[in-house]
């Protein structure tokens, strides 16, 4: 079994809505901001970084509040991705990675989980739950 691979992700939430990405494509597939975490690299730093590579946010870590894991198996290795809330609106974002990405937007997180992995829905849905905002 090779190391599991880690990712985090941030759900960045406004009342009802989540800052999601779409990825390029069909069937239409939404996502997080957010990546792989690389070696020597701290779940939150990882993740301050991969949202300034896709988003151009500058995160400081203290806005970021650890929410959860989940992981899932893969052929020879497991994926966990760890998410991460933030306290306080995101401004000013744009879209750095258009050869993956469409657009990026904020969509009632309802209407958003239909279009996300399992694992990132999970995550937003039980999120909310605990906001009771369900």
């Amino acid at each position: 079994m090779n190391k599991p691979i880690e990712k985090s992700r941030l759900i960045a939430l406004n009342r009802n809505k989540i800052l999601v990405l779409e990825k390029k494509g069909l069937p239409k597939r939404l996502t997080l901001a957010g990546g792989i975490i690389k070696k020597n690299e701290s779940l939150k730093k990882g993740l301050v970084r991969e949202v300034n590579e896709e988003i151009g946010v500058k995160l400081k870590k203290k806005q970021l509040r650890y929410f959860s894991s989940h992981s899932k198996q893969l052929d020879n290795s497991s994926l966990i991705k760890h998410y991460f809330v933030i306290n306080g609106e995101i401004k000013n974002y744009e879209l750095l990675e258009p050869d993956k990405f469409s657009s990026i937007y904020w969509l009632e997180w309802h209407e958003a989980i239909k279009f996300m992995d399992k694992l990132d829905g999970k995550a937003v849905k039980r999120l909310l739950k605990e906001h009771a905002q369900i």
